[in-house]
């Protein structure tokens, strides 16, 4: 899908105060909010831009950038200029659920495909995250997470198998949730957790599960939960598709309020392996 050349000879007015590249920037704004820009739509280059619209270089760019800060538009290297797919608005930093549980709350739905589901030795990093002793047995399970039918997130969670017994049995594809099963099924509920979000970039196999491209930004939520007792039951790395997710976090002030929503008092060694 590409934007239409000849609507852009007819987007700016000269005779106003109005600056140029506001005109252009709130031409191209309405077009993606009405719907007329649908995501994916690739914008023409700056120099096309120039020419169509009469101005200089530095009225498009300033225009496209502040887009670009809005998360309206994305720029990909050797490819050009498009359209954002709105992106998700996740309270996965400030909430105890799961992606699932957090979807749903929207209306959105989350379907999961198991990639790998089994015990083995927990390595020398998740122990000491979990705190296991050399040896002990981990359940691994990877999954790709679609929103709306859509890769969403890659996710890899280990969990203590002698505390979940029989898990690697589980069909935890489809729409089932992890949470859930370890709440109703093993009485371990999640008390208390501890998240951090970085940023990153797609490598080679993030890219092919994620449908990106490689060097696509991805948002990186780590997480160590707690059950019952301050127990350490789940340790997980999520990979966000970057052009799709978005991280919300209540708060508020202390004297607004006896408690604090969306603190994450965590250091950086804590849970980076």
């Amino acid at each position: 899908m590409s934007i239409h050349m000849d609507a852009l000879e007819t987007v700016l007015d000269h005779s106003t105060p109005v600056p140029l590249y506001y005109q252009f920037k709130q031409w191209l704004s309405r077009g993606i909010f009405s719907g007329e820009l649908a995501p994916g739509t690739r914008l023409p280059d700056e120099l096309e831009l120039c020419e169509r619209l009469g101005v200089s270089r530095g009225v498009v760019r300033q225009a496209l950038t502040e887009l670009c800060y809005e998360g309206l538009i994305f720029r990909q290297r050797g490819r050009g200029t498009f359209v954002s797919a709105p992106k998700t608005a996740e309270g996965l930093i400030s909430e105890l659920g799961g992606l699932a549980d957090d979807a749903a709350s929207r209306g959105q739905e989350v379907q999961s495909k198991v990639l790998v589901l089994r015990e083995a030795p927990v390595t020398e990093s998740v122990a000491k995250i979990l705190n296991l002793a050399p040896g002990e047995l981990v359940v691994e399970l990877e999954r790709v997470r679609r929103l709306d039918g859509a890769p969403h997130v890659l996710t890899m969670t280990y969990l203590p198998a002698a505390m979940v017994p029989g898990l690697v049995a589980r069909d935890l594809n489809g729409s089932a949730s992890l949470y859930r099963v370890l709440s109703e099924d093993f009485g371990l509920p999640i008390i208390s957790s501890q998240r951090r979000v970085e940023a990153a970039t797609a490598g080679v196999r993030e890219a092919r599960l994620l449908k990106v491209g490689r060097g696509d930004p991805l948002l990186v939520l780590r997480s160590l939960s707690f059950t019952t007792g301050r127990r350490p039951l789940e340790y997980f790395v999520a990979f966000h598709r970057g052009d799709r997710s978005a991280f919300e976090v209540d708060l508020s002030s202390p004297a607004g309020s006896a408690s604090r929503l969306g603190r994450i008092s965590v250091s950086r060694d804590d849970l980076v392996p």
